[in-house]
């Protein structure tokens, strides 16, 4: 337990965090205390925050706990606490203490490697294959499975997104496939043999495959006869996700829903090639050592996908998050976007989770930076001289708020 008259600034880790982040807290000059949330009691955990001026977490189930705890026993001493993950900040409900976040921006090279390997894994419907061969299928079917050599991708959102867009299109060709590039506002300069085109509906109707990167414009104008056309057995690549809970990703499928549904009962629908979308993480987070009545969180949600019809395997293409708590309403929501896919007919369909997006080495450089930043928040700590709380007072009695008519004073 640190003096209260010292003048460096603690930190509770909550989490664990990268070495290179504590050598740069280290070195600024910052106290490190560590306790694992997980294991830990709430009193403990409580006891612990009543003397640390910054708090450092990494997952969505401790954010939810110190959320907890925070609204019913305050301390004066906290300053900020930092999420070291994207998308942690939003599990937070606390209103009275700054949150900084971790800037969690993918790596465009990332981006374009992951954008690459979806067209070949739905091109030759490899998740299917997949499932089929665990169930005991042996299909040697090739119906619909195609070599990505000499198609033609078409790139939307380049000018928003330039680099991940030109070195998405040189390994697009070094594929062997010919670009075309959507630039409606502005002629870019092409990279390699990329083609510039500002009419949407001639890349609906050349491209093979379409990697959404930015869909501001294609939600903006509604899907005209010959786009619709145009989208017979293609497969389209979503990968413009933001933090607004996924909204933005409704919207892309509603617009897809209305381009796909034909206008006219003389018109036959729209069947397309596949689909990946790249989701928000909150989706894919899940605590898989919490039980509730003798079961966990996986077990409990593989229950409630199989009262609703559907196959386990569906859901576990790129299951790759760990940490959280799972929400009913995350899984419902994950459960209508699959749904609203297939009766759109679509079932070579593909779910990434956001954080997917992101490497090691692109975060390794995020979260140095980051702590660079909290090391320069901690002087102002020092500089700003709050009055500090006698650590050896148990705070979660002392400064326990009054509760009257259900609301916190």
């Amino acid at each position: 337990m640190p003096s209260c008259n010292t003048l460096s600034p603690t930190m509770l880790i909550l989490d664990d965090l990268p070495q290179s982040c504590k050598d740069v807290l280290t070195s600024g000059g910052i106290q490190l205390e560590y306790l694992d949330a997980h294991k830990a009691s709430y009193a403990e955990i409580q006891l612990r925050m009543s003397y640390c001026n910054l708090i450092a977490i990494r997952t969505r189930k401790t954010a939810e706990i110190i959320s907890y705890l925070l609204s019913y026993w305050p301390t004066s001493r906290l300053h900020a606490i930092a999420c070291f993950e994207g998308g942690v900040a939003s599990a937070l409900t606390i209103k009275h203490i700054p949150i900084l976040s971790l800037d969690s921006t993918p790596s465009p090279y990332a981006v374009s490697e992951l954008c690459l390997s979806l067209t070949i894994i739905l091109s030759r419907q490899l998740l299917t294959r997949n499932r089929q061969a665990h169930s005991g299928v042996w299909n040697k079917d090739h119906t619909n499975c195609h070599e990505v050599r000499n198609k033609t991708v078409g790139i939307l959102g380049i000018e928003s997104n330039q680099v991940c867009g030109h070195q998405t299109g040189i390994l697009a060709q070094a594929l062997g496939m010919r670009v075309i590039a959507h630039t409606p506002r502005v002629h870019m300069m092409t990279h390699g043999r990329t083609t510039n085109v500002k009419d949407l509906t001639t890349v609906a109707q050349q491209a093979d495959f379409m990697i959404i990167l930015d869909d501001e414009d294609l939600l903006e104008n509604p899907a005209s006869v010959q786009v619709r056309r145009s989208l017979e057995g293609q497969i389209l690549i979503h990968t413009s996700v933001g933090d607004d809970d996924g909204q933005r990703t409704k919207k892309f499928l509603n617009w897809l829903e209305k381009a796909v549904t034909p206008s006219s009962e003389q018109e036959a629908p729209v069947q397309l090639g596949g689909v990946a979308i790249v989701v928000p993480s909150s989706d894919f987070d899940e605590d898989n050592s919490a039980r509730s009545g003798g079961q966990t969180q996986e077990e409990t949600m593989e229950e409630e996908i199989k009262d609703e019809g559907y196959s386990t395997e569906d859901y576990a293409c790129f299951k790759t998050g760990k940490y959280g708590r799972t929400s009913t309403a995350i899984q419902k929501r994950r459960l209508a976007w699959r749904d609203q896919l297939r009766r759109l007919g679509v079932e070579n369909v593909v779910l990434v989770p956001q954080h997917s997006l992101g490497t090691m080495e692109s975060y390794m450089v995020n979260a140095n930076n980051f702590a660079r930043k909290l090391v320069d928040l901690s002087k102002n700590i020092i500089i700003q001289k709050r009055p500090m709380a006698d650590p050896n007072v148990p705070h979660y009695y002392s400064e326990r708020p009054t509760r009257l008519a259900g609301k916190v004073y």
